[in-house]
């Protein structure tokens, strides 16, 4: 068993058990975070994280090269970080979402960004799979 993120250290401090899961959910849970996190967020390890983040809002590159830069940061840091899954492959799409805020009078547009990762896992060889849906970039239009 493994602990279930976020864990909440008050209820460890209060004498309750923390969450726990399993391996597949940590191992979901671990990607995520991988993702979700910039270079040099983590302060104990600068390399921890994904390098998209730096090319968020570049404008200069296509919306394929972007995918595929994506994609390739993704696998660097399952490979480097996540020990429990082998052969990890990566799809990455994206779109552009639109959402109106009638109150407000504005359109916002996002780009969705869908991951589909799909590995072994390293002790059993089973088939492991993990699917994310992000937000990025909110720009409004008046």
């Amino acid at each position: 068993m493994y602990f279930k993120f976020p864990i909440y250290l008050g209820e460890l401090l209060e004498g309750r058990d923390l969450q726990m899961c399993g391996l597949g959910e940590s191992i979901a849970q671990h990607i995520q975070l991988l993702i979700t996190t910039r270079f040099g967020e983590n302060r104990y390890d600068f390399d921890y994280g994904n390098k998209i983040w730096e090319v968020e809002f570049e404008n200069n590159i296509t919306t394929a090269e972007w995918e595929e830069q994506f994609r390739l940061h993704v696998i660097n840091s399952i490979q480097q970080y996540e020990q429990r899954i082998e052969n990890p492959t990566a799809q990455i799409f994206t779109e552009m979402v639109e959402k109106e805020w009638p109150m407000k009078k504005f359109t916002e547009v996002r780009k969705k960004v869908t991951i589909l990762i799909k590995a072994d896992l390293t002790e059993t060889k089973e088939a492991f799979s993990f699917k994310t849906e992000l937000f990025l970039s909110p720009m409004s239009v008046g």
